[in-house]
């Protein structure tokens, strides 16, 4: 069987986004089941309080479905525009709870990278041991180098939505990235650092 073509990959996603704003509730249902599990993944990160990133995802839906009349029907990347969401409403309500964000560690959360699940189970004793390495790996990048590292090879952005995102100048996320890409080559070996990107 052919796979789609990127092209027709981004007219599907920018139907299902039209169908959305039309009201089709199976076209919104399928925008949640799509990405809620990344959304709220990538959310642990920020707080690793898994009620307060529940409340911002059904908060984000929420309004979503609400407001998906006046949305930009211009959403090129939906993913990027779901994560983008997620980070504003996650760090307003860490902004609102002062006993959270006055904690010495807020800027130095934890974001692990961690493989796709059907990854996660593999019988085969070496390939669990490799997949072991490459965790550690990541675990010793800095907390930005592992969120860009994150969103540019895990989610699938550019750089320039990178760079938004994390509020970041492109040449800071083009010099975080190649650091990373760097330290990862010197603690892993090649094989390992292209399972890195074959995961990806």
């Amino acid at each position: 069987m052919l796979k789609p073509s990127g092209m027709q990959v981004v007219t599907s996603r920018i139907s299902l986004w039209e169908r959305f704003q039309q009201g089709d509730r199976e076209a919104f249902a399928l925008l949640y089941r799509e990405h809620v599990d990344d959304l709220y993944h990538y959310g642990m990160h920020f707080c690793a309080d898994g009620e307060r990133v529940k409340d911002c995802l059904q908060d984000l839906f929420q309004d979503l479905w609400q407001s998906r009349e006046h949305l930009s029907a211009n959403i090129r990347n939906i993913r990027y525009y779901l994560l983008s969401s997620l980070r504003r409403r996650l760090l307003r309500s860490l902004h609102r709870d002062r006993n959270w964000f006055s904690r010495p560690d807020m800027e130095s959360f934890e974001l692990e990278c961690t493989l796709p699940r059907e990854h996660q189970l593999i019988n085969d004793e070496s390939a669990a041991a490799r997949i072991r390495d490459l965790q550690r790996a990541l675990s010793g990048l800095t907390r930005r180098q592992r969120e860009a590292i994150y969103l540019r090879f895990y989610q699938d952005l550019s750089y320039d939505e990178v760079a938004e995102l994390m509020v970041m100048k492109i040449d800071s996320v083009y010099n975080t990235i190649s650091k990373a890409i760097g330290a990862l080559k010197k603690a892993l070996l090649l094989p390992l650092f292209l399972l890195l990107l074959q995961y990806a």
